[in-house]
């Protein structure tokens, strides 16, 4: 009994070694199917929840542009000649009226100096004239009065009167002959203004594409020498797919960002104002696949100005 007591010892022991680790695999397998099953972890579970309500409140997306309302003006002298010179650079900001650049004009100068002293001339011969008047007019109701109590000749009062009237014509031409001197002036400088190229608003030098010496065609060639960024708001031009064009209306706000940069940068909150009433071709994406795509162009007005230059690309979310 006692040699058949350490024989099967050994046995026992195998026999619940092989029953705890049946117990670890089936623990093991438990565990793994309630994982394949859904059993996430937590944090998992609340980012998941959440993004899909963040993507549900956007009722669209667009790719749009960065651009100053009224966009860049594209400046050139209203006639032909040749740069005299320019008094600006790339970069300077300039106020409205502010000289740009001069054409040479040495003719139109020369005719501004004659006529300002030919107005001169008929102002002085003007100034003459109205002052004779005064005295003439008294003598001659003077002489009149004398003439119809009987202590003066009639013909005195008669030549003192046609002496009057003889002064107030040479008056109204000398009026006359200072107004057309005044309008020949104004002829003259008008012309003389044509040589200028002045700023139509406040603004900022972009591109200078003209040099002293250099000819010039007038604005209406549709040529431009200087390119102008006017001080004006910014705006958003975005580019509504057509499938999602209904869903967008004016009133409507979105959140606008950077596009095409590592690290996106929130522009300031911003206000649907228009949709373009006609379809049109999209410029700002492309489907290499099924060709141009069709869109409806959005104008976007923001709460406050960003801090962003004009021809930034962006990404807009419409929201209801």
């Amino acid at each position: 009994m006692t040699r058949l007591f350490f024989l099967s010892r050994p046995r026992a022991a195998r026999g619940m070694a092989c029953a705890a680790s049946a117990l670890a695999l089936a623990l093991a397998w438990l565990a793994a199917a309630c994982t394949e099953h859904g059993a996430a972890p937590a944090p998992a579970a609340d980012a998941a929840a959440s993004a899909p309500a963040d993507a549900a409140a956007d009722v669209a997306i667009a790719r749009g542009r960065i651009e100053v309302q009224g966009g860049l003006l594209e400046l050139s002298p209203p006639q032909d000649g040749v740069v005299e010179s320019v008094a600006v650079h790339e970069g300077d900001t300039v106020k409205r009226g502010q000289v740009l650049l001069r054409l040479s004009g040495t003719n139109a100068q020369a005719e501004a100096g004659i006529a300002q002293a030919e107005l001169q001339l008929a102002e002085a011969r003007e100034r003459a004239r109205a002052q004779q008047l005064p005295a003439l007019r008294r003598t001659a109701a003077r002489l009149a009065e004398a003439a119809a109590a009987g202590a003066a000749e009639p013909q005195r009062a008669d030549d003192a009167a046609q002496a009057l009237r003889a002064a107030e014509s040479d008056a109204a031409v000398a009026r006359a002959e200072a107004e057309v001197a005044r309008r020949r002036l104004e002829q003259v400088r008008s012309q003389q203004a044509r040589l200028e190229l002045r700023a139509p608003e406040d603004g900022t030098v972009v591109h200078l594409k003209t040099q002293a010496g250099q000819r010039l065609l007038a604005a209406s060639a549709g040529h431009s020498a200087i390119t102008l960024l006017p001080r004006r708001p910014l705006i958003v031009r975005a580019e509504v797919n057509e499938s999602y064009a209904a869903s967008v209306q004016p009133g409507m706000r979105a959140s606008v960002t950077t596009d095409g940069d590592a690290m996106p940068v929130a522009l300031p909150p911003a206000r649907v104002v228009r949709l373009s009433p006609v379809l049109g071709t999209a410029r700002l994406q492309d489907d290499s696949q099924r060709g141009p795509v069709r869109v409806v162009e959005c104008v976007l007005e923001f709460d406050k100005p960003p801090q962003v230059r004009p021809g930034q690309s962006v990404r807009v979310s419409f929201h209801p």
